[in-house]
Order: C-alpha cells, then structure tokens, then sequence
C-alpha cells in the first residue's frame, strides 16, 4: 500500500512563527477538520498539552478509560465518522497525561510511535491504558516505516498534522509531505525567538524545498488561506 497523503498545517505569522501572536482556534481547528483525514499527526510537546501528567502512582494502575466529553458547542459538525486515528511520535516516552487525551472527542484511538530504544516502563504504560504502540526505527521513530505500517494496519490514506516545527521539519527532510495548508495571519510575533512552522533536523542546500500555489483565499480578518504543493 502506498504511503498516506500527508498535509502540514498551521498557524503562522508573516515572520513564520507559530507563537506570538492572538488567533481565532475555532477558525483554525475548523479550517483543520473540514480535511476529512485518516489520522492527525501530533507532535509529543503538543500533545501534553492535552492536560497534566497523571501522578507516577496513577501510571502504574490499570484505569478505566475515561468518558468521552460531548464535542465541545458549535463544533458539532466537525465531527464525521470514523473520527481519525490520534498519531503521536514518542520515542523518548514524554507523554504522560494520556488519560486526558483519551477522554477528547475527536479520535477514534490513539496509537503512538515510539523506536526499539523507548523505555520498556513506558510500553507498559501505553498497554495500561489500551493505547497501540507501533514500533518503528532504533534510537527515533522512522516515519516512513511507521506511516506504512498505519497504512498497512489502519488502512490509513490521509494525514494531516498538528504540530510544531521539529515534527513537520522532520517529515518534510524525509520526503513525506505532499501539502502545506497555511493561515497567514496579518501580524509580526511579539516573540522573536519563538518556535517556527517548520524546523529542519539537518541542512537541506542552499536553493530550499519548492513549493506550488494551488490555492489562495483572502480571509475575513486580512489573513490570507494558501496551500501549496510539495514540488518533487
């Protein structure tokens, strides 16, 4: 099976930051969900966001998963059957707060990705809390391999990200995305040093990756909706 359609998609400012600046999340979450993708991409540092780590004593005990909250108000259309797969690279075993993400009601399931060096104590976790784990690559997660086995396992023909600038640098130096979606939103971030839409693990040449308009819409606020093709 061929490797799933992988779209990067976020936020920035005009200076590509995806910090530092007032947003709309509805706006962005419901450009982000009108893709009816297979899975959502998501980083391990976004990923805890979805709530604290569960106490050390808590990770040990086998819980009941939590209810699902109802789909938070006027996002009720966001929702199509089946939900996509929650996908989260973990090699070093830093998410730690997964009841919380099983309690969201976007997914269907979660499965995350780790590699032959993740800590064997966090394999246990994950099995603790019914969360498939997909083994792929030896000190990191080899996304190729573990996008080919989504594909193979999950029948996974479509990604898109959430996520910050390591994760989409990292797909992008591999050779796994075929779109970037943007909203160009009309400010400078307030901070400089904030974290960008896309962070290379690796110098890549001097002439860049190229990219081809495919689609460009002026947004209601001066922000600007572009997507671009990934240029072979």
């Amino acid at each position: 099976m061929a490797r799933p359609h992988v779209v990067v998609y976020n936020e920035i400012s005009i200076d590509g930051r995806i910090v530092g600046f007032d947003l709309d999340p509805g706006r962005y979450y419901r450009r982000g969900f009108r893709w009816h993708s297979d899975a959502i991409l998501m980083g391990s540092v976004t990923a805890q966001a979805f709530g604290p780590p569960e106490p050390v004593e808590d990770q040990a005990l086998v819980l009941p998963s939590p209810p699902r909250v109802p789909v938070y108000p006027g996002f009720e259309d966001l929702v199509y059957e089946p939900r996509p797969l929650l996908v989260v690279p973990d090699s070093k075993g830093a998410v730690r707060n997964w009841i919380h993400a099983l309690a969201e009601p976007w997914y269907r399931s979660i499965v995350v990705l780790v590699s032959r060096s993740t800590p064997g104590d966090y394999i246990d976790y994950l099995d603790r809390r019914g969360i498939e784990h997909v083994v792929s690559g030896d000190e990191r997660v080899d996304l190729a391999s573990a996008l080919a086995t989504l594909a193979e396992r999950h029948g996974v023909a479509s990604v898109r990200t959430d996520s910050g600038g390591a994760l989409n640098g990292a797909l992008i130096a591999a050779g796994l995305v075929d779109e970037v979606a943007l909203i160009l939103n009309p400010h400078v971030s307030g901070r400089p040093e904030g974290q960008s839409v896309v962070r290379l693990p690796r110098p890549m040449g001097d002439g860049g990756i190229p990219l081809a308009l495919v689609e460009l819409e002026r947004l209601d606020d001066d922000s600007l909706w572009l997507r671009y093709a990934v240029q072979p």
